[in-house]
């Protein structure tokens, strides 16, 4: 299983490419969780609020425990106490909510940095390699067909660059010319970055090597 290309100038560019695209997925990942990291730490004001404010709720409550035994004022006094616990322990719960709040933003920004940064790699890196691993799969299968030059040329009106297949090529292959049909098989090996079999490599016109080790000139850089 052959996942680069023959020509040597595709083949780097494949292998920066694979290079450069899990460094760009780790390094994503690990910014997603530095962000991540980074808000949730923002939490400290409202668990200290929390704290704090719970810690008085509780102080509250136990004074206004002990001072209701105290005679003629103590049950006015505990009920003027017992708000203020009621008070400071509705404020410690707002903190917590606060910083339960921050923490969940932290966890889903993290997240969506990391999500949207795979999914670009996906589309940008891993896609193209895909489809291109899949098109040169085929063009290597029909290598040793006898009707290859056929499929190669019929493949080449559908990928390569419309500039490319101009000329006549078009009128030629319709018209079954073999000049025009080797033409457009060369054209789509190009695209692939694919050496040129034999037979073909002597065919190759003006300014690419009898190995057809020209340069690429399809849609598709990976």
């Amino acid at each position: 299983m052959r996942i680069y290309a023959d020509r040597p100038q595709r083949r780097r560019q494949q292998i920066v490419a694979d290079v450069l695209g899990p460094l760009w997925c780790v390094g994503m990942i690990v910014a997603g969780l530095a962000i991540r990291h980074s808000i949730r730490s923002r939490t400290t004001p409202a668990t200290f609020v929390e704290s704090t404010a719970g810690a008085l709720a509780d102080a509250l409550a136990d004074t206004a425990e002990s001072i209701s035994r105290v005679p003629l004022v103590g049950d006015a006094l505990e009920e003027s106490l017992q708000r203020a616990a009621d008070a400071a322990g509705r404020l410690s719960g707002t903190g917590a909510d606060t910083a339960a709040s921050i923490e969940r933003a932290g966890d889903v920004i993290g997240l969506v940095v990391i999500v949207v940064a795979l999914a670009a790699a996906a589309y940008v890196w891993l896609r193209p390699r895909v489809l291109w691993y899949r098109a040169a799969s085929d063009a290597r299968a029909v290598m040793a067909f006898p009707d290859r030059d056929d499929l190669l040329s019929a493949r080449a009106l559908g990928t390569v660059r419309l500039p490319r297949i101009g000329g006549g090529l078009v009128a030629g292959w319709r018209a079954g010319e073999p000049a025009a049909v080797r033409a457009l098989a060369r054209a789509e090996l190009d695209r692939l970055g694919l050496d040129y079999p034999p037979d073909l490599a002597g065919l190759a016109p003006a300014g690419q090597s009898p190995a057809g080790q020209g340069a690429s000139t399809g849609r598709s850089a990976s």
